[in-house]
């Protein structure tokens, strides 16, 4: 080989090292916006995570939203817009009867369902009525005066007695068994509810669950209704007992001295049970005009003041 054809091999050479080593550099000077450019896969969306509600503490108790406490919100079928006039119904003693009970649904015309704590199905009961848009009360069991009804008490019972804590439990355990509870009244009682001191407990409870109540006056002397007012709670009293009797002359009677009392006062407040013959004389008696006139408790309840009804019943 010629000493002139040996440096063009070497140039050659050395110009293809060059070459390689600055495409070398080039492509390292490139890699991060290679990196950038390059599709990155999404991250998939976890599920998301299961709430289960803690376990209730003793002062916390399941009760209905507050939204749906509030009287112009009831959303229960033909429920009159007009507030503090109208038929207030109370349906008392829930919780044993079912089909009773969607009986008195299906009859659509606007009621509170208080529910008996002790009975066996008043979990089912309070779903059935909430989901259907009705008021649903704690029906507490309080001490009779009668000694024929204080032998029907049960471990549900508010009892004369009891002090501060028993009645506080009483009520907390009552409300844990009836969800969705709107407001309190009471399941016989005419004893405790002349008692100044456990009403006053009772209305505590009811005040930090955020409850109306409604005294069911069983007993003339009732200082229920006033320790309610006292703790600030919206509250109300019945004026009419609807089937004392459940013969229809009787049922019609006491309706009769509902549809007087709204026409004198403009609202009253009636209770009645979930009897085959109640409901018989709601589905034919009730006309196109009470209907009309029927509201939810909500709508009746105070600052108004009521006028006392006459006491019957436990």
């Amino acid at each position: 080989m010629s000493r002139r054809s040996r440096p063009v091999w070497v140039y050659a050479l050395l110009s293809g090292l060059l070459t390689v080593l600055l495409l070398t550099l080039w492509l390292a000077g490139n890699g991060g916006d290679e990196a950038v450019r390059k599709p990155v896969a999404a991250p998939q969306a976890k599920a998301p995570a299961v709430v289960f509600e803690e376990a209730v503490p003793e002062v916390e108790v399941p009760v209905a939203p507050e939204e749906e406490a509030t009287p112009e919100q009831d959303s229960s079928p033909a429920t009159s817009p007009e507030k503090h006039r109208g038929i207030a119904l109370i349906l008392d003693d829930v919780g044993y009867d079912l089909p009773a009970l969607k009986r008195a649904i299906a009859l659509k015309i606007p009621m509170a369902i208080a529910i008996l704590p002790e009975s066996p199905h008043a979990a089912e009961a309070a779903e059935l009525a909430h989901k259907a848009g009705y008021t649903v009360m704690l029906h507490m069991p309080m001490e009779p005066g009668n000694p024929r009804y204080s032998k029907q008490m049960d471990n549900a019972f508010i009892r004369v007695g009891m002090n501060r804590e028993d009645v506080r439990r009483k009520m907390h355990d009552a409300l844990i068994r009836v969800p969705y509870v709107q407001g309190v009244n009471n399941h016989m009682g005419s004893r405790l509810t002349a008692l100044e001191q456990p009403m006053r407990w009772v209305m505590e409870v009811c005040r930090e669950q955020k409850l109306f109540f409604v005294d069911s006056r069983t007993n003339k002397d009732s200082v229920a209704a006033s320790m309610a007012e006292q703790a600030g709670l919206r509250w109300g009293q019945r004026q009419v007992f609807l089937d004392d009797s459940v013969e229809p002359d009787l049922l019609m009677k006491s309706w009769l001295k509902a549809r007087k009392r709204l026409a004198s006062s403009g609202m009253v407040i009636v209770i009645g049970h979930p009897h085959r013959e109640t409901l018989d004389f709601l589905e034919h008696q009730v006309n196109a005009s009470d209907r009309e006139a029927m509201v939810q408790i909500g709508s009746l309840l105070s600052p108004m003041q009521h006028t006392l009804g006459h006491p019957s019943g436990g």
